[in-house]
């Protein structure tokens, strides 16, 4: 209860939701003047609330006609209808790319290595991301990062996966922001309530966790978190993940 009164104070307090939206309309339509002034913009749409928000604010920025939603399905998805509901309420032209065949094509390829769950689980989000970028060639466009900042914080995403993208418009939000940001966007609230997952192991973002975003972002924003527990795994997983958050090292002449 704690956690979510400091999160309403600081959202009352800090974060104005309006003129954040227009900043972000304002900073979407600026790059692509700079990066691609004729491009689309390709989101991967998964249902959820980032993705969501981020072609909302796309076609916000560029108009309906440059946003180009791209569903990927393993094999199947559970919440692909909610995929396609999206982006038909935001009325933009998308496309179902299967990504099932490449993923066991891959694989297969690599059945001579050690397999690990977490091999299996990055594997998808690689495959997604190369289907993304070459969509975007056909099409002149740009890739859209959806990941938001609680999850860069943990470290909840797949180097050249989903971590990946040309422009990552909510990059600097908790997921906190975001829920403020989408109903500021006149968001159906069935697409922002949902609860967040990764598609791959069938549980939630918070179930693989240990803890819930709420308690996440009261650390990331306020810094502290009521449950002692909670705060112990966020800041071992920040640490552990550090490495995500910085740019490609490289060796510096001298």
């Amino acid at each position: 209860m704690k956690d979510r009164e400091a999160l309403n104070i600081y959202l009352a307090e800090q974060f104005p939701v309006e003129q954040i939206k227009v900043q972000l309309t304002d900073w979407i339509r600026h790059w692509f003047s700079e990066n691609g002034p004729e491009s689309v913009a390709v989101v991967g749409l998964s249902g959820g609330k980032d993705s969501t928000v981020v072609a909302t604010l796309c076609r916000e920025a560029l108009g309906k006609n440059r946003v180009f939603g791209v569903l990927m399905p393993n094999h199947v998805q559970a919440d692909l209808e909610e995929a396609k509901a999206v982006a038909q309420w935001l009325q933009i032209p998308y496309e179902i790319v299967n990504i099932g065949e490449a993923t066991d094509a891959m694989w297969s390829i690599l059945q001579p290595f050690k397999q690990t769950q977490q091999m299996k689980n990055n594997l998808p989000p690689r495959i997604r991301m190369t289907t993304l970028y070459a969509i975007a060639q056909s099409k002149n466009g740009r890739v859209s990062n959806n990941s938001n900042r609680s999850e860069r914080y943990v470290g909840y995403a797949t180097i050249f996966g989903d971590a990946a993208g040309d422009f990552s418009p909510l990059r600097n939000l908790t997921v906190t922001e975001v829920v403020a940001l989408g109903r500021s966007l006149g968001i159906p609230e069935e697409f922002i309530a949902k609860a967040p997952s990764d598609g791959l192991t069938g549980k939630t973002d918070e179930d693989n966790f240990g803890f819930t975003y709420e308690e996440l972002d009261s650390v990331i924003l306020t810094g502290s978190c009521e449950r002692e527990e909670a705060l112990e795994r966020i800041k071992a997983l920040h640490e552990r993940n550090a490495f995500k958050q910085n740019p490609m090292q490289g060796f510096e002449l001298k």
